[in-house]
């Protein structure tokens, strides 16, 4: 996963909070349209947990970090925008669930110990991704091993998709990338277009950008 740094809150869904009656402060009313918006910019338009492309606010929904089923939680959690990221796919997409991703994490407690969000600052060094497209993590850590298998990010779709991605950028014979042209790859795949949008499974394509310049190099 990406590191993401969130911004403060959108206006729309300030105003609302600063605004409602107390009682009407839930989810279920909580304004969605810029938030998603704002969460998108944040995100290079990239599904916060699998890094797809998500080309507009139509294309995702709304992940809660902590589920809003998860026990003794304080209910204004459910719409602190600290707690929430835009995933895909879209809630109206009509094919049916989902088998990586936000929509397999669904309802299990999560804490430090068993889940790694993408808005801790070390999320990026504790996921490795290979050149078969499928993503590891570091000996002995725990959370993101229970993250991956939360998440399904070894499910053989989603291993295909960023299998394909890393074999176009990094691989394709007819490019024949230098060393130092793979080391500048793996840097500047992770740098957003002039539209504010990354290239699709960017971390994956860095990783691999990177262990190949050294196998070359």
């Amino acid at each position: 996963m990406r590191r993401i740094v969130k911004g403060e809150d959108p206006e729309e869904l300030r105003l609302w909070k600063e605004n409602e009656v107390p009682e009407n402060l839930t989810y279920a009313n909580m304004p969605k349209t810029e938030v998603k918006r704002q969460m998108l910019a944040e995100q290079g338009y990239l599904c916060a947990y699998t890094m797809q492309q998500i080309p507009t606010p139509d294309d995702c929904h709304i992940e809660h970090i902590v589920p809003q089923s998860q026990p003794g939680q304080d209910p204004l959690l459910m719409i602190s925008y600290g707690n929430l990221l835009a995933c895909a796919p879209s809630n109206r997409s009509g094919r049916g669930r989902c088998p990586f991703g936000a929509e397999q994490k669904d309802k299990p407690p999560v804490s430090d110990d068993n889940f790694v969000s993408p808005l801790r600052e070390d999320v990026e060094e504790r996921f490795r991704y290979a050149v078969d497209g499928s993503v590891g993590h570091p000996e002995h850590d725990r959370a993101a091993a229970s993250t991956i298998n939360i998440l399904k990010l070894n499910h053989e779709q989603l291993i295909d998709l960023r299998k394909a991605a890393i074999e176009e950028r990094v691989l394709d014979v007819e490019k024949r990338l230098s060393a130092r042209e793979a080391q500048e790859l793996s840097r500047s795949i992770m740098i957003s277009d002039a539209a504010g949008r990354l290239a699709e499974f960017c971390l994956a394509i860095s990783h691999v950008a990177a262990w190949y310049a050294t196998r070359i190099g």
